[in-house]
Formats: C-alpha cells, structure tokens, sequence
C-alpha cells in the first residue's frame, strides 16, 4: 500500500525554512536555489491544503498550521536521522555505547572494568547512564545494563552475571554490633534502601528467623548515601558485600553480624532484544562475561 504522505525534500525544506524563517537562508542552508525551496513548500502546502507561512518581504511566519506540523515533524525527522546513523555503524566493531547501571555499583564496581575495557578496546567510548529501579530501564537508550533481580527481562536478553552476597555492616567505631544474637542485632537503629527494602527479610530469613514486625528505619535511595549513613554512625545496614569491600578491608565498617547470604536474585547482563546481534554490542557483552568467568547462554 502507497503511503500517503509527501517526499522527504518537501518535509526538510520546510523544516529548514521554519527553522530560519527565511527562504533565501533556508535555501542556502540546504545548498540549493530558492525558488526551487518555494515549489517544494507550495507542493506541501497544496499536499495538506494548509498555508504553512505568511509571506512579508524577505521574512516569513508560521501559520497555526505550520507551527503544528513542525512540533510534530522535528521529533519525527531527528529520530530517522538517528535511526539512519546507528544502522550505518551496525557493522562496526568499534563506537560509542551506552552501559546502563546502578549509581553505587556503577562507580564502586563498573568503573574500573570501564578503564579496563578502555585500555584493552581503545576503539570503544562507553558511556554510562544510570538508574534507580529496574522499571526505569529504557531499552531504547542503552545498548547493554546491568541489573539486580530475577528474569524473565520483558524486551532484553539476560546473561547470568555473577551472584551477590548480603551482609550486615555496622560503623567499625560503634556499639551497634550485636554479635551472633539477633534480638540483640534488630534492637539497633535499622537502615534501608527504597528499592531493596526485602533485603533484611531475606537475610533473616536464610537463618530461619521471621520478624514478628516490619522492619521501620532511615531509607535511602542510593547504596552510596546508605553507607555513608553507616559509616557515620546513624545505623546499620543489609547491602550487598561486593559493594563495601573496600570498607571492610580498610577497617571503616565492620560486618554487625558473621552471616552472610547469597540469595537465588542476582546480577543479569541485559540486551534490548533489539540490538542483540549487533557486533559492537556482542564484543563488549562477551568482554564483560569473561572479565567474571560468567557463561555465555546458549546461542549467544
């Protein structure tokens, strides 16, 4: 089926004569003459039998029509541009790509995987883009994210990453520490985070303990002020080990208690469906699944 609608020259020399509000500019912004310009408007304009402009002298007006059409027509012609220009890098093994991640995790763990791949991959520009919670993945700005949970992942393909273990850290200059006792542990001021507010439950849990009662405390939108919080002392926390190692080693937290968890959930490494098989994509996938001895899945 033909579709109704009018030829790209007429739709970019509109654009470029609403932009600049010149003909003669607008002609000359796209290298071609202005009377050649004015009949591909005037085609437009019989095409959707609308004034698009009103003439004055050497300037020109968009009517209410024009003004419409060219909030619409902007967006629509800087996404075909952009689609154009990713298809035409589709081949390529080097480029730019966007790696979505966790604030913490992206600065405490990702970023020195980043200089690494910047070292061993020198053709590559791997930007970051972050995000709070899963359902703010959007699968149309980022070409791989790493992301906590449990598949299935609507609109990606998931790798298996790695696992994460849960602990439970304290200020290494506090009396919150309640050894292996528990009752004594849930008596000290609790911390949590707003996206993983099961965590304490879970770690409870997994040594057959059930809390008789929510779990009320300070909540933090981010791992990185929940452990700043910890680290000053205004209470103890579940995080995930990988994330306070540094910490821990250095002597500025403390484990609270010597249990530690890991959980079924864990680290996916995600592509939009879309983009799976884009070769680009694919060589920083496998780099990253090797770098934790993960397996690539089958057919991958």
């Amino acid at each position: 089926m033909r579709r109704r609608i009018p030829s790209t020259t007429a739709l970019l020399c509109f654009e470029a004569a609403a932009r600049t509000e010149n003909f003669a500019q607008a002609a000359n912004d796209l290298n071609m003459t202005q009377s050649a310009l004015s009949r591909q408007i005037q085609t437009l304009e019989a095409f959707i039998k609308q004034q698009l402009f009103t003439r004055a002298k050497q300037r020109v007006k968009l009517t209410s029509a024009g003004k419409t059409l060219i909030s619409e027509l902007t967006p629509q012609l800087e996404k075909i541009e952009a689609t154009l220009l990713k298809i035409r890098s589709h081949g390529d093994l080097e480029g730019a790509l966007n790696i979505g991640t966790y604030p913490t995790f992206g600065s405490r763990w990702l970023m020195p995987k980043l200089m690494e791949i910047s070292q061993e991959l020198p053709g590559f520009t791997l930007n970051t883009i972050t995000y709070l919670a899963n359902e703010d993945i959007d699968p149309s700005l980022i070409d791989i994210a790493i992301v906590q949970g449990d598949p299935p992942w609507k609109e990606f393909r998931a790798d298996y990453f790695f696992s994460e273990t849960l602990v439970v850290i304290a200020n290494s200059e506090s009396d919150m520490v309640g050894g292996d006792d528990l009752m004594s542990l849930l008596e000290q001021r609790i911390l949590q985070h707003t996206t993983r507010l099961e965590s304490w439950k879970i770690w409870l849990n997994s040594q057959e303990y059930e809390l008789q009662k929510p779990i009320i405390g300070p909540m933090f939108s981010q791992f990185e002020m929940l452990i700043d919080a910890v680290k000053r002392g205004h209470g103890m926390a579940v995080v995930p080990k990988l994330l306070v190692e540094k910490e821990l080693t250095d002597g500025k937290l403390v484990l609270a208690h010597p249990h530690e968890h890991t959980p079924e959930s864990a680290y996916y490494l995600l592509t939009p469906s879309v983009k799976v098989g884009t070769p680009k994509i694919e060589r920083i996938r496998k780099w990253l699944l090797r770098r934790v001895g993960a397996q690539i899945s089958p057919g991958g």
